[in-house]
């Protein structure tokens, strides 16, 4: 066989091996599981969702009033001697009982005094009943026996001076109460006037608060009222207005209002209070809390249209009342909203399920504004 021949027969070989190779090739594809297709979801362009049809609706017109809890039986405790304390018998938080001794300053100089007072009233008795004596019987003159007399009375006022003063060097508690404040320690020099203790009766509690003068007309004497004490949760605690000061301060122009508190668990003078006084009743729209959408510092809600087309709407808050809260500016009277302003979605085509009707009127609940 020659040299082309050879070449011949071995690129026929060549092109078999290459052919069936690609047979095989195509084989193997075939047994591949075909393609999945993806089909892309249309977006959503109805909803079923009830909607809310905003009405004008009566609510109280309510102002918050703060104070500050204070006890109604309190008292500062002063020297009114100078002396050095001799005991200190209570530190701040102690209950004491009225009449209960206290303080006790040094007393030793005062005693002194006292017998020497004492001696002179004894002295001067003595010679006053002689001198009557000897009056009886013509022995002295009427001049005498007036002086005597006057000698007995001012030694006699002198042990009442005397025995007032000692009796000041004992400090008593004037009622029932707790120690609230110390100013003083043991070994320390009282001055007349000086503060030593103060006390309060924790039992006798009520709310100092500052009305201003155009809402002074709607609280009375005598008027229940709720009050909220921060610092004892959401409870109210049912008080009375007990006094009113008839004069106002003139820079404020607000008048202190006294309420009693009753006796409550944790109340303690100086928390903080808040209530609230009706001042009449004002139209406004309101529309659920679940209507509102907040976003930061920006609210909104959506509006369905005569289209039934719900688009988003930027409003203006006022007061809450229970679920529901007033808009201020950004929907008018007589336009429907979605009850449920999570669902919504701007352009949306809303399928009407069903109107909600107005609230009634806000009860005590209502917080002011």
């Amino acid at each position: 066989m020659s040299q082309d021949e050879c070449t011949a027969q071995m690129t026929v070989r060549s092109v078999k091996r290459l052919v069936v190779a690609i047979a095989l090739l195509v084989g193997c594809e075939a047994k591949e599981e075909p393609a999945r297709t993806v089909v892309s979801a249309a977006p959503q362009n109805t909803i079923q969702a009830a909607v809310f049809e905003a009405q004008r609706t009566s609510v109280p017109i309510r102002v918050e009033v703060t104070g500050q809890v204070a006890a109604i039986f309190q008292a500062t405790l002063s020297s009114r001697i100078q002396g050095t304390i001799d005991k200190l018998l209570v530190r701040e938080g102690t209950k004491v009982s009225k009449g209960q001794v206290l303080i006790k300053l040094d007393s030793r100089d005062l005693q002194a005094d006292l017998a020497r007072a004492n001696a002179d009233v004894e002295n001067a008795k003595a010679h006053l009943d002689r001198m009557d004596q000897l009056y009886t019987q013509d022995a002295v003159s009427k001049q005498e026996m007036e002086n005597a007399t006057r000698a007995y009375l001012v030694a006699e006022a002198n042990h009442k001076v005397v025995a007032a003063q000692l009796s000041y060097t004992v400090v008593k508690a004037p009622f029932d109460g707790v120690i609230t404040e110390k100013k003083v320690e043991s070994g320390e020099l009282a001055s007349p006037g000086q503060l030593l203790l103060k006390i309060e009766d924790p039992r006798r509690l009520r709310l100092e608060a500052t009305v201003a003068e155009g809402d002074l007309k709607s609280v009375s004497n005598r008027d229940k009222i709720s009050v909220v004490i921060d610092a004892l949760g959401e409870d109210v605690v049912i008080g009375r207005v007990s006094q009113i000061l008839p004069a106002g301060d003139p820079q404020t122009h607000t008048f202190m209002v006294k309420v009693d508190l009753p006796n409550t668990p944790g109340l303690r003078t100086g928390m903080f209070g808040r209530f609230q006084l009706d001042k009449g009743a004002t139209p406004t729209i309101l529309v659920p809390l679940t209507a509102i959408i907040e976003r930061g510092e920006l609210t909104s809600l959506y509006a369905v249209g005569a289209d039934q087309v719900a688009r988003l709407r930027w409003v203006k808050l006022g007061r809450r009342f229970d679920q529901h809260v007033e808009i201020l500016a950004g929907l008018n009277e007589g336009e429907r909203v979605l009850t449920d302003g999570s669902r919504g979605v701007d352009g949306v085509t809303v399928q009407i399920a069903e109107t909600v009707a107005a609230p009634s009127v806000p009860g005590k609940s209502a917080i002011g504004q």
